[in-house]
C-alpha cells in the first residue's frame, strides 16, 4: 500500500477534534525462538503497522499480510510510560512501554523507495516530547 492511501484511511480514522502530526511504516521483527520449531516460516510471525502520530497520542494499524489495513489500536500519550529509540541507517528500532506494561517493538523505516511512508525527523521530535525516553 503506498503512502498516499495509507495517508488517506488514516485521516480517515482520526479521534473527533485530533489532528495528524504524521505517520510512517514500520514493522515488527519476527520470533526467532520460532525459527527452531518452524524454520523459515518464523518470518510470518512478522507484523506490518502504519504508526499515526497525532496531537493526542499514536495510533497503531496493523495491516493484513496481503497489506490491507486490518485493524487499529489508539493509545494517548499519557498511556504509554515510555519509548527507547535505536539509531539505525535503514530502520530506526523503537520500543514502545505501555502502563500495563505490554511492549511493543518496531523498526520504522528510515528510506527507502518514494512510496513507503518514512519516519520524519519532526515526527520523532514529536514522540519524544510527549513519551518519556527509556534510558
Amino acid at each position: 500500500m503506498n503512502k498516499e492511501q495509507a495517508q488517506e484511511y488514516i485521516k480517515d480514522n482520526l479521534n473527533e477534534g485530533d489532528a495528524l502530526i504524521g505517520f510512517f511504516q514500520a514493522i515488527s521483527p519476527p520470533n526467532i525462538w520460532l525459527f527452531f520449531l518452524i524454520g523459515p516460516l518464523f518470518v510470518l510471525s512478522m507484523k506490518s503497522y502504519f504508526l499515526a502520530v497525532t496531537e493526542k497520542g499514536i495510533s497503531f494499524h496493523k495491516l493484513s499480510m496481503l497489506g490491507k489495513f486490518k485493524e487499529h489500536d489508539f493509545f494517548e500519550f499519557d498511556e504509554i510510560e515510555s519509548v527507547k529509540i535505536g539509531k539505525g541507517l535503514l530502520q530506526r528500532p523503537m520500543k514502545f512501554t505501555f502502563k500495563n506494561n505490554r511492549k511493543v517493538t518496531v523498526k520504522a523505516q528510515l528510506k527507502g523507495v518514494e512510496k513507503i511512508a518514512k519516519l520524519l525527523p519532526d515526527v520523532q521530535q514529536h514522540i519524544e516530547k510527549n513519551i518519556p525516553l527509556a534510558q
